[in-house]
C-alpha cells in the first residue's frame, strides 16, 4: 500500500496510527480455527507454523500467532511429537592430526551494507 501511495512504509504506519486506523484480527472461534488447521495438516502434514499462518492470511484471516500454535497442538499433538523426537544423524568424522581438516562458514545477514564474515575453525 505504501508503495502505491508513494510514501515510505513507517511514513504510512505513522499516519495510520495518527488517525486511529488499526488492523483488527479476525474474529474466528477456536473449533472453526482448529477446522481450518486440520484441513491445512491434511494437505501440508510437515509444513511448520509460518507457512500455516500464510494459508490463513491467502485465505483473508488474521489470526494470532499464539492461538495458530495451540490449535496446532490440539490438532496435530501426535505429529508434533513424532516431529520432535526425529533427530539428525551426523556423519562422524576422525581427522589424523590439526590442520588435517577445516571447516568454514559464512555470515551474511550484514550484506546490505556490503558486510560479509566467514569463520573457519580446525575440526582436529
Amino acid at each position: 500500500l505504501a508503495k502505491m501511495l508513494g510514501l515510505h512504509r513507517n511514513t504510512l504506519r505513522y499516519y495510520l496510527r495518527l488517525y486511529g486506523v488499526e488492523r483488527k484480527f479476525t474474529e474466528l472461534s477456536d473449533d472453526d480455527l482448529d477446522k481450518l488447521v486440520r484441513v491445512f495438516k491434511t494437505t501440508k502434514p510437515e509444513s511448520g507454523i509460518r507457512y500455516l499462518v500464510g494459508f490463513l492470511r491467502r485465505h483473508g484471516l488474521r489470526v494470532q500467532r499464539r492461538r495458530v500454535t495451540l490449535s496446532t497442538r490440539r490438532v496435530d499433538g501426535l505429529g508434533r511429537v513424532l516431529r520432535n523426537r526425529r533427530t539428525i544423524r551426523r556423519r562422524k568424522y576422525k581427522s589424523t592430526r590439526p590442520n588435517y581438516l577445516w571447516h568454514c562458514d559464512g555470515h551474511h545477514k550484514l550484506i546490505l551494507w556490503g558486510i560479509v564474515i566467514h569463520g573457519f575453525i580446525d575440526g582436529y
